[in-house]
């Protein structure tokens, strides 16, 4: 993998995984706990994501071969989930694909995991996108950069709910509001992309049509 396509796969993995949007849903959730406890769960969350999105990465390309689904119709299927999930954040809101209202209700030790890290961060379209990832830059090279891009996610992610409490002082909710809509449409122009690859894949259009 060269340089621009590490750069564009860690950015997109970023707007996928949102942790900006997900500090509103661990300050909901982590209400009445002491500062250490909720930094402690914040942590969590962060190394959940990486481990998630790491094994997603060595397993996803071996599941689609074994359930026989081609690489470019999971493609234009995980354009369509990304494309939603950009529509939700340009609405400043957390799509139902990311969390269900069961799941914010849930309070138990575990929400580090669930509903943090998978399904609010690590959620389909960030999983989507690995997989698609891990298809198309197959060699054992490609595989660790693909890792250590989820390691990255998972420190970045740590990172900002750690200092959630500050952070959100500082943003405000207004303007988290605008970063996550900002995100939205950057995502959105990543799902077009994806899906037009999906599709000359499926041989449904091709790149030598020129107008």
């Amino acid at each position: 993998m060269k340089a621009p396509l590490i750069i564009n796969y860690f950015v997109t993995l970023f707007m996928l995984c949102s942790p900006l949007t997900a500090i509103p849903v661990f300050l909901s959730l982590t209400q009445g706990r002491d500062k250490s406890e909720r930094r402690r769960i914040g942590l969590y969350a962060g190394m959940s994501v990486a481990i998630i999105l790491i094994v997603t990465t060595w397993i996803g390309g071996p599941l689609l071969s074994f359930l026989g689904i081609r690489v470019p119709a999971f493609q234009v299927a995980g354009a369509i989930v990304v494309f939603l999930l950009a529509l939700s954040m340009l609405n400043a809101e957390i799509s139902p694909m990311r969390q269900s209202e069961e799941e914010t209700k849930i309070k138990p030790p575990s929400i580090s995991v669930v509903p943090l890290a998978i399904p609010v961060m690590a959620g389909p379209g960030a999983l989507s996108a690995v997989i698609v990832a891990s298809n198309t830059y197959s060699t054992m090279i490609d595989q660790i950069i693909l890792s250590f891009c989820g390691i990255g996610i998972g420190v970045v992610a740590a990172l900002l709910l750690y200092f959630a409490i500050p952070l959100e002082r500082k943003l405000g909710s207004s303007g988290l509001n605008i970063v996550t809509r900002i995100g939205g449409l950057i995502l959105a122009a990543i799902a077009i992309e994806i899906l037009v690859k999906g599709l000359e894949g499926l041989k449904i259009i091709s790149t030598d049509f020129q107008i």
